[in-house]
């Protein structure tokens, strides 16, 4: 399933689960207070009452709208006088029917009133279980935090299962009421599972079935199985990513095991949504399965089983002739058009032959999405039968309904997170149409309405996660590309005399730094960690000094850098064939890390620096340039560039070098701190840590003895003293600039594998060391430097090497130097000495003692391989 649809259907679990939970709370009347009301509201023409009932019929046969508009019209004649028990059930009943037409604003004001009402009234029973409500809401804008807020925020210092008191959680405990308990265990389960924390997912979901079943509420099995379910289809997501990483860098064991357990924990996923199927049939809740069998469609695409796809389908089509016309209705009209495109086709056209079914089935979600009035789900329909056209190469057509669903996303409650997609479409057309002026006119808009709502969708919802190479990346990458396109590049401009397209490039440029945020935002999942920060940008800062930025861009066909020297306008490289480079890349750092092999072939190294570095060489001595600070995209992020070699040097020798993640992510220079100070905290011994042993690292206490003996008044934990708690406390009590990590530690395809281990076998993430500083003392200058010695990083994953380029930023750093790979323990312990003593020099900045230490590794002769000095790279600012 495409994953805007996945977005928009994801509130429907919370839709299914408080069916189940309304049902138990009103007596199987329907949904929540309206039955209630309609058995206890007096029928008198023209009051009051028969305002909500009259908005209960129109609820029931689908009109919202309308049944929105008389519950307004019978809260105002109720006025202030009527009775708290009276008003709370209109209140509750806009609430949902708000959140049938998208209006999750109105519904949460709506919430708010109702919690306002229980308070009065002192009913904590009922109190709790509109805060679960209230909760679902959230969840459904992707606020996982303010749910999780309501529900059961842990209290410090406490039981790891306790609550904050008055959260759904509490209040359902206190009052023995066990049906409000494994709701808000169900939404809270939902909560853990869409911020990507699955573990604690799984264990609270487990706990509220385990409470249902004992407490005979099995109208929650299904929906809770379907949670469960889910937590298993995203991990096998996540293990097929890793296989494919593995496999492009020829890697078959790594990748066969990780394939293995793909498929895995898609079996367990489809056994869980198949239990969660068989309840909604033995319940015959035709809801529950029409969404359960909307679950299972994907997986049984993945699995290639077009047996159980076909009987789904034809399942599904049953059901939509039976069930009344929703949002829920609509949306998975459109997911089952979309689902006839090949997988793994997102936006990209590849022609299946059932496109006669799939324009059936998004003509029937348009029907719907008309019927109820839902502007949104008109948009999604229409842009979809506008890509199917675009596909089918019948442009005009494609061009009408793109417009439609452009003009549907703007109706009423703005839509930018479907906007931004027909708007991108527009300018695939465009560019298909041969008008690259339209088509670059449309992708900008595009980028613009995606920049308005990049926290939203890039942060709201962990499934996004690996769908952002289909569903956001390729926006960027295609504007971009259409905006090189004609620009004189550095080669031409030197064969022809010709200048350089300074504005073109400067757009290009503005356009990949939004990339980079977005694609940082994404991976951390973080929505206040990535506010730009810098002062200026870095070409901007670097003005001033010798130094050149160079920026990449990595293209479906071709590699773009565009460099910036000191005064002058920027200027475009191409290097041809992207996929034979990624591949030179993959094998230039394989041979860095088989560092144990000497002699080193420097053939790879040779061919690399001719691509990368050789066509700058001209610009790069007539500016007198003697820093180089990169920007890289994709796989080039995993490049070592101070290893690359000219025949005669390598390039740390001519250069000091350093990479930052962004244009705007980079502070500018502060003061050098006049006393350098240290944490250092380094483990030597074999730990058992994240489910895996890792080895001893002999010249551990060396190289903590040598940061102690080159920056006095420093302070070290080592092995057992070396632990989450002394660390806190070691921060709390002396305002360090400089931490220094010599101990393992990983960057992963999923930041919350992303980590560092203490001396007692503890897993430290980069967000716990950020708030360790920041509980430390806030008012202490911010970090100068984060050093991570024996970090590994894996090879050719693009998403692994996120981490790493973004850990000074995740660590409240201005600056970091970590490790791609574990190298040699002596050597890097020399390296840091080394690097402590010139850092000591006022003359040189962070960038250049780096390069110097490196510079007496090379030196100490040729055993010193580049694999054991040239995984120390400087992230963020070389000042």
């Amino acid at each position: 399933m495409p994953n805007h649809l996945r977005r928009r259907l994801r509130g429907l679990w919370g839709l299914l689960f408080l069916v189940g939970l309304v049902l138990a709370i009103w007596g199987g009347q329907g949904w929540s207070s309206l039955g209630l009301a309609n058995d206890a509201i007096a029928t008198q023409a023209g009051t009051p009452e028969q305002l909500v009932l009259t908005g209960v019929s129109f609820y029931q046969a689908g009109d919202y709208r309308s049944a929105i508009d008389r519950w307004q019209r019978a809260l105002q004649s109720y006025g202030s006088g009527a009775e708290p028990s009276q008003r709370v059930l209109v209140y509750e009943n806009l609430a949902r029917a708000h959140q049938q037409v998208g209006q999750p604003a109105e519904a949460l004001d709506a919430w708010a009133a109702a919690t306002t009402l229980y308070r009065k009234l002192g009913d904590p029973l009922h109190l709790g279980r509109t805060l679960t409500e209230q909760a679902q809401v959230h969840l459904s804008l992707g606020q996982h935090r303010r749910a999780i807020a309501l529900l059961c925020l842990p209290q410090a210092e406490a039981p790891a299962d306790s609550c904050t008191p008055g959260s759904a959680l509490a209040l359902a405990t206190a009052t023995d009421d066990a049906l409000g308990e494994v709701a808000a265990l169900g939404s809270l389960g939902e909560a853990y599972r869409l911020q990507g924390d699955y573990p604690e997912a799984e264990a609270i979901l487990q706990r509220g079935l385990k409470l249902a079943q004992a407490s005979g509420y099995g109208q929650f099995e299904g929906p809770l199985l379907n949670s469960l379910g889910s937590i298993f289809q995203r991990r096998s997501r996540l293990d097929f990513r890793r296989a494919e990483a593995a496999s492009q860098l020829g890697l078959t064991g790594i990748a066969n095991t990780f394939s293995g357990q793909a498929q895995g924990q898609a079996q367990q996923a489809r056994q869980l949504l198949e239990q969660a199927l068989a309840w909604a049939q033995q319940q015959a809740n035709l809801a529950a399965e029409w969404q359960t069998r909307l679950n299972l469609l994907p997986l049984y695409r993945q699995q290639d089983d077009p047996t159980a796809v076909n009987a789904t389908r034809q399942r599904l089509g049953e059901l939509v002739a039976q069930l009344p016309a929703s949002r829920t209705l609509a949306y998975g009209a459109i997911a089952v058009g979309r689902s006839y495109q090949p997988v793994g086709t997102t936006f990209r056209c590849a022609l299946s032959g059932d496109e006669a079914q799939a324009q059936t089935w998004l003509d029937r979600g348009a029907a719907i999405a008309t019927q109820i009035s839902d502007h949104r789900a008109q948009s999604f329909a229409l842009g979809e039968l506008g890509h199917l056209r675009e596909c089918q190469s019948q442009l005009d057509a494609a061009v009408a309904l793109t417009q439609q669903a452009q003009v549907a996303a703007t109706q009423g409650l703005a839509a930018a997170d479907s906007l931004y997609l027909w708007q991108w479409q527009a300018g695939r057309i465009a560019r298909l149409q041969g008008d690259p002026r339209a088509a670059i006119a449309a992708y900008t808009q595009a980028v613009t309405t995606l920049e308005s709502i990049r926290t939203e969708i890039l942060v709201a919802d962990r499934d996004v996660q690996f769908d952002f190479r289909d569903t956001v990346e390729p926006l960027y990458r295609e504007l971009i590309e259409l905006q090189l396109t004609g620009v004189t590049s550095l080669q031409a401009a030197a064969k022809q005399n010709l200048l350089p397209s300074a504005s073109a490039l400067e757009s290009a440029l503005v356009t990949a730094d939004a990339l980079r945020l977005a694609e940082l935002q994404n991976y951390f999942g973080n929505d206040c960690i990535l506010n730009p920060i810098a002062q200026a940008r870095v070409d901007l800062l670097a003005q001033s000094t010798n130094t050149a930025v160079i920026s990449s861009v990595v293209l479906p066909q071709r590699t773009a850098l565009i460099v910036n020297l000191p005064n002058q306008p920027p200027q475009l490289v191409w290097i041809d064939n992207s996929s034979q480079l990624r591949d030179t890349v993959v094998q230039f750092r394989l041979g860095l890390e088989a560092f144990y092999t000497e002699p080193y072939a420097t053939t790879v190294a040779e061919q690399l620096y001719g691509q990368l570095i050789k066509p700058l060489e001209p610009a790069l001595t007539a500016g007198n340039i003697t820093t180089l600070v990169f920007i890289h995209d994709g796989f080039l992020r995993s490049v070592p560039m101070a290893a690359l070699y000219d025949g005669g040097q390598f390039l740390i020798e001519k250069y000091a070098i350093a990479t930052t993640p962004a244009l705007t992510l980079t502070t500018a220079a502060p003061s050098r701190p006049e006393n350098l100070q240290a944490l250092v905290l380094g483990s030597s011994q074999a730990v058992v840590a994240a489910g895996r042993r890792f080895p001893p690292i002999p010249a551990v206490p060396t190289e903590v003895a040598s940061v102690l003996a080159a920056l006095p008044g420093s302070q070290a934990l080592l092995d057992e003293a070396f632990s989450q708690a002394q660390l806190k406390q070691a921060l709390q009590e002396t305002p360090f600039s400089i931490l220094h990590f010599a101990t393992h530690g990983q960057f992963s395809p999923d930041p919350t594998e992303n980590f560092i281990i203490t001396g007692q076998g503890e897993t430290v993430t980069f967000g716990q060391l950020e708030a360790f500083i920041q509980a430390g003392n806030p008012n202490n200058p911010q970090i100068d430097l984060v050093m991570l010695t024996a970090c590994d990083t894996a090879a050719g994953d693009d998403r692994a090497t996120l981490g790493l380029a973004g850990v000074a930023i995740r660590a409240g750093a201005r600056s970091a130097i970590a490790s791609l790979w574990q190298a040699d323990d002596a050597i890097t312990a020399q390296i840091s000495q080394d690097f402590y003593r010139f850092l000591k020099e006022p003359h040189l900045n962070k960038a250049q003692a780096l390069q110097q230490a490196q510079i007496q590794a090379i030196r100490r002769g040729p055993s010193v391989t580049p694999g054991k000095w040239a995984p120390l790279i400087l992230v963020g600012n070389w000042l």
